[in-house]
């Protein structure tokens, strides 16, 4: 491993795509119902469409070795094997529960979602921007070596936030079933995953050229993935901020 990918794995972790506004928000308090239908539509877009972006990155890849850890990383979104635990499903078991705890079943169910609530500019950017990426047989190393560095810490937030929503079980330990897709990857998910994403840039970054590329992937997938947080985060406060105004109003 190179002395300028270490660097750039040590600072992931202040990079604005793990500090952000929206991170700040979900962690400090619960948001209301019209707020989580945005964040449910657009992370849950993301979600859903990693694993055939992943799948791009497996086609993309020559090197067997690569391949086959890519190939690990697949298995695992997918529920290896199992559909009922592929990520997105466990994701979407989690905003129906929370949305049945709010009294407003039903209001964060994917097919509604899909079908009433508009994806966000910087979401659609993220998920064709990411398919890109991972076309790019140099590139695509790089940004598959972001995404599983700074997974860890995102889905941590991310639980720290659901935990605000805690006091609407009467049973913890509902809660806590109800959170799987937050375990799933905060236990040994993600932990592999960061491995598998090291092993396969060990294998590429062969000289000054190839790590150039492997760079430039990296950067270019935190990038897109800062900038859909953002987009998230304004769009809730926007959301937020007509509320209040037609409160007050009113």
């Amino acid at each position: 491993m190179t002395n300028a990918l270490e660097q750039l794995l040590r600072e992931i972790t202040s990079q604005p795509a793990l500090e952000n506004d929206f991170y700040r928000r979900w962690m400090s308090e619960s948001i209301r119902i019209e707020e989580l239908e945005i964040f449910a539509r657009n992370y849950g877009a993301w979600v859903k469409s990693f694993p055939d972006a992943l799948a791009t990155l497996i086609a993309a890849t020559d090197d067997l070795d690569a391949k086959g850890e890519y190939v690990k990383t697949l298995y695992s979104e997918m529920g290896y094997g199992n559909p009922r635990k592929a990520h997105s499903v466990l994701l979407d078991d989690f905003f129906k529960e929370l949305a049945r705890k709010l009294g407003e079943g039903g209001r964060l169910n994917r097919d509604r979602l899909e079908r009433d609530v508009e994806l966000l500019s910087s979401t659609r950017e993220l998920i064709e921007g990411e398919r890109e990426l991972y076309g790019d047989a140099q590139m695509s190393f790089g940004a598959q070596l972001a995404l599983e560095w700074q997974a860890y810490t995102m889905l941590r937030k991310l639980y720290d936030g659901a935990r605000n929503y805690l006091p609407l079980w009467s049973n913890p330990d509902e809660f806590h079933e109800a959170c799987e897709y937050f375990y799933t990857h905060i236990g040994a998910a993600e932990k592999d995953h960061k491995e598998e994403s090291l092993n396969a840039v060990r294998r590429y970054a062969r000289d000054e050229e190839s790590l150039a590329r492997i760079v430039e992937g990296y950067h270019r997938h935190l990038k897109l993935i800062s900038d859909f947080w953002q987009g998230l985060y304004r769009a809730v406060t926007e959301l937020a901020a007509k509320s209040s105004a037609a409160t007050g109003e009113a």
